[in-house]
């Protein structure tokens, strides 16, 4: 270990598009979905010092975080190869920019940020396979987060497969007041939703050729029908965005954010300013991001 403090970035993510396939014997939902990175960013510090973990960030602090079961998976895995390991104390302090219940993954990224930031504070004493396995403990967006950029998800979105790089895209993000439990989305789609698949092929051409208007007209989310009856702001929101000229407009997993992928900045700057007037709402302006760097 050289170095005994680094901060980095956990970026958000938003699905373009998001199958539910069945209702798995293990009471999980088999998916596909693809996923992408975004330019909206939490903050972390990763420390080593005194004992045991700690994690701060606010109202989510604590052992129920998934930034401190990150670290905690981290330790132990990393203990198994150094026999002779004496644990050191990690502290961890977030800031939240990415909201909670939102579908942006936020508690997923900040996982996976800490278990890079940890394998980089311990040498790299961790293979890419075992922080794959560390980051399954952890919900299921974190696998996707150690490297991000984007990747086609299935099973429950830890099986992973790299895509071509899409197009930069700008992109505005609105949340409604309220938020989705990932829990009650799951449970009301069981109620009304109907199984579907995506196209993998398809979702390959589309990226390659870097065609954002038929990106645009491909977004599909087989959550959306249950989100729009837990809060039927989201409906709302995703008419406004398509009514002012988004090349589409889709929730992001179980929601509550809706994205639409804007033709320039200054659209995006327009419309947040038409939406204020509208809904009570919080809106972000971000654009599409390539993979992770290691740090």
């Amino acid at each position: 270990m050289k170095d005994l403090s680094i901060e980095v970035l956990a970026p958000a993510k938003v699905n373009l598009s998001l199958a539910i396939t069945e209702k798995r014997t293990d009471g999980f939902h088999g998916l596909q979905t693809v996923f992408q990175t975004i330019s909206l960013y939490d903050r972390i510090q990763v420390s080593l010092s005194g004992k045991g973990i700690i994690c701060d960030c606010g109202d989510l602090s604590g052992e129920n975080n998934l930034a401190y079961q990150a670290a905690k998976a981290f330790l132990e895995a990393h203990q198994k190869r150094e026999v002779h390991y004496q644990q050191t104390g990690v502290k961890i302090q977030i800031e939240k920019k990415i909201p909670s219940q939102a579908g942006l993954g936020g508690g997923s990224s900040d996982a996976a940020a800490v278990l890079r930031a940890m394998n980089h504070l311990y040498s790299d004493s961790l293979s890419y396979e075992e922080m794959l396995q560390c980051a399954k403990r952890c919900g299921s967006d974190t696998a996707f987060f150690l490297r991000g950029g984007t990747q086609w998800g299935e099973g429950t979105g830890t099986t992973l497969t790299d895509l071509p790089s899409g197009p930069e895209m700008n992109l505005i993000l609105v949340k409604p007041l309220g938020g989705v439990s990932t829990g009650e989305a799951y449970r009301t789609f069981d109620e009304t939703g109907e199984y579907g698949s995506l196209d993998k092929e398809l979702w390959v051409d589309l990226l390659k050729n870097k065609d954002i208007c038929k990106i645009g007209q491909n977004l599909t989310n087989s959550l959306e029908s249950a989100a729009f009856k837990l809060l039927p702001e989201i409906e709302y929101i995703k008419k406004l965005l398509l009514e002012k000229g988004c090349y589409g407009a889709l929730m992001s997993g179980s929601g509550s954010v809706v994205f639409g992928i804007l033709h320039g900045q200054e659209q995006g700057e327009t419309i947040a300013s038409e939406l204020a007037q509208k809904v009570n709402c919080t809106v972000w302006l971000a654009k599409t991001i390539g993979p992770l760097s290691d740090i």
